[in-house]
């Protein structure tokens, strides 16, 4: 149709007939794909009226419809890497005729390529952790601080003020260095399990609802068949993290998202 856009969600180097049953955004009209050089892109027709240039830029500051649709994506997107091994684009990638979307593949043919290499029985496991300082400074620096509190015993108030307001600064900075020390030491305890292991923007208590602050946003790139080796590892290692205030989170698998080019 005239008004319609065509909005791409992933390249594949396979189709599954299964992909055409999924619905695209609003549950309107099904997948179909658009075939250059032995790539496919997954695509779905848009109403331009909601998703073109000018209503976006109407549309840009509604986070609620921004979010509707962000998980109406991602729920496809999902759905598509069920079936197919799949190199997933960005959010509202739109365009206006096919002839564009053929040339994308043109213009990235060996990138898609190289992707497909890299991800080839292989997922996306996406690693989180959480830290209570409170939690761990009473775990881990609680004998520290009971013996410095008794070297203050018998001091001048004015000079024993002084030590503790010192005291405190250089045990918060070794709090601090620590726990760092801990969530990469974590990380590092897992890279041997991945074919590659990406760092990620921490994420505010905001978008993660939880109160305790996220400390490590890691994704791992798993072979399938080392994915339940990956899972023991973290299982093994929880208990001296868990009993000293951190919170782990594994999730996936997920497309690679942060791995493709």
């Amino acid at each position: 149709m005239e008004n319609d856009g065509i909005l791409l969600f992933c390249i594949t180097n396979e189709l599954n007939n299964d992909i055409f049953l999924i619905h695209g955004m609003d549950g309107l009209g099904k997948l179909y794909s658009i075939e250059n050089s032995g790539l496919f892109a997954i695509v779905g027709n848009v109403d331009l009226a909601q998703y073109g240039e000018e209503a976006m830029a109407e549309k840009g500051e509604d986070i609620e419809w921004l979010k509707a649709k962000a998980v109406m994506f991602m729920d496809i997107i999902l759905k598509i890497n069920s079936l197919s091994s799949m190199i997933p684009m960005k959010f509202l990638t739109i365009f206006t005729a096919e002839e564009r979307v053929k040339n994308i593949i043109t213009e990235n043919y060996e990138l898609f390529v190289h992707n497909f290499e890299k991800i080839n029985k292989r997922e996306e496991l996406s690693v989180k952790m959480y830290c209570d300082e409170k939690k761990y400074k009473e775990k881990v620096m609680g004998d520290e601080i009971v013996n410095f509190e008794k070297s203050l015993v018998g001091k001048p108030k004015g000079a024993a003020f002084f030590l503790k307001k010192k005291f405190d600064g250089e045990l918060e900075d070794k709090i601090q260095s620590r726990i760092c020390d801990l969530a990469n030491e974590f990380a590092e305890n897992l890279k041997s399990f991945a074919a590659e292991m990406r760092s990620n923007k921490i994420l505010a208590k905001e978008i993660t609802e939880i109160s305790t602050p996220m400390i490590l946003n890691c994704a791992f790139l798993v072979d399938i068949d080392k994915q339940e080796q990956f899972a023991t590892k973290i299982d093994e290692l929880k208990g001296y993290y868990e009993s000293n205030g951190f919170m782990i989170e594994l999730s996936g698998p997920w497309p690679p998202f942060s791995f493709c080019e």
